[in-house]
């Protein structure tokens, strides 16, 4: 009986975790996810069983997929609703990862291509004075992809 509570409830555990995409994937899927449906969706499965407390970076990702498929989405009250839920999932992670380079510098692609007309810029300065300040100190793979992003 043992061995099945074990296997019950710690197998699902671990077989989420190995399902959670890793971070080179992730980027590559983003960038390929930019106005494409699919992409996001992909890039959607590859984070959902991220947890936001010990992958918080990949677990933003999660969050960045439901963003980008708002593009897709044509009633505006859905859209809406999604964006809100979406951008206060973000800020929350944010509080608990206020340094995090990498989830700063995706909640400051949000805010620079929503519409501003949602108000949701209020962070984009100090989002990017923390991208700038870190980026040198970041691994050379995170570097190159802000650089790539900020300079298209």
């Amino acid at each position: 009986m043992r061995l099945l509570f074990i296997l019950f409830y710690l197998f699902p555990a671990f077989s989420s975790q190995a399902q959670c995409g890793d971070l080179i994937k992730l980027r590559e899927e983003y960038m390929l996810s930019q106005n494409n449906l699919e992409r996001c969706i992909s890039l959607n499965n590859l984070t959902k069983y991220c947890n936001p407390k010990l992958e918080p970076v990949k677990y933003s990702y999660n969050i960045i997929s439901n963003l980008m498929q708002c593009n897709f989405i044509l009633n505006p009250f859905t859209k809406y609703k999604i964006f809100k839920n979406s951008t206060q999932k973000l800020d929350s992670l944010i509080l608990l990862n206020p340094q995090n380079t990498e989830i700063r510098f995706l909640r400051y692609l949000v805010q620079l291509n929503c519409p501003k007309f949602l108000l949701y810029a209020t962070h984009i300065d100090g989002d990017y004075k923390l991208i700038m300040s870190n980026m040198q100190s970041e691994p050379k793979e995170l570097q190159n992809f802000i650089s790539t992003i900020l300079n298209n």
